[in-house]
């Protein structure tokens, strides 16, 4: 399986409900080995259909020592969930702080902001999907409001790489919004459904997002 959690996931996890933090070093890695695998099924199936005897053996483990450390499925699928948002909040940052501290051009910086979110949904997308699919829509509620704050954060960024001359600023503000509505859904829609042409695990989805979103500010 490939490599999906954060430098260090169980940071994440400090004060969760539900979790009881490993005390050795051994103890943390067969932690991980249980997100990853959570994270792998979730991938190709519902939550409500797969069991904590599965979870535990696709990562080798015993279910004593699953609930050795998450009270129930649900502790269990909170913690995925508090990693998940710890993950793309970090990396989402990061190249936010990149982009507004380069000097390339609007394509450039649309492009990488765009490919970051993508990715984030590819590393969580069954988590992602799971989340959206919830019942009380909790959580989900949780993850609009990280976007929103993304945006509004990309928002003065973007318009600082914007160079087509003046313009009305607060007319280009709401464009940019409108733009990254466009954008974030088409990718929601691919984590739900992927129905194609465009993959969301394909590199090309960045170009024809970032062509669309460029081409809808400069309309």
């Amino acid at each position: 399986m490939s490599k999906l959690m954060p430098q260090d996931p169980l940071a994440a996890l400090e004060g969760q409900q539900g979790f009881k933090p490993p005390r050795y070093g051994r103890a943390g890695r067969t932690t991980e080995a249980l997100l990853q695998a959570g994270r792998e099924l979730l991938r190709e199936r519902a939550l409500d259909s797969i069991t904590n005897q599965e979870i535990c053996a696709a990562a080798h483990v015993t279910t004593g020592a699953f609930y050795g450390r998450f009270q129930s499925k649900q502790a269990f699928f909170e913690a995925l969930q508090a990693v998940m948002a710890e993950d793309i909040d970090t990396r989402m940052g990061a190249c936010l702080a990149v982009v507004g501290a380069s000097d390339g051009d609007l394509q450039t910086g649309v492009r990488a902001l765009l490919s970051e979110v993508r990715r984030g949904a590819l590393r969580h997308q069954g988590v992602l999907r799971a989340t959206i699919m919830e019942i009380n829509g909790k959580a989900w509620q949780g993850v609009k409001q990280r976007r929103a704050g993304f945006v509004e954060r990309a928002v003065p960024v973007l318009e600082a790489l914007y160079a087509e001359g003046q313009g009305d600023p607060d007319a280009l503000r709401r464009r940019i919004r409108i733009a990254f509505q466009f954008a974030i859904g088409s990718i929601i829609n691919a984590i739900l459904n992927n129905p194609g042409p465009l993959r969301l695990s394909s590199a090309e989805f960045d170009e024809e997002l970032t062509r669309a979103f460029c081409a809808y500010l400069r309309a």
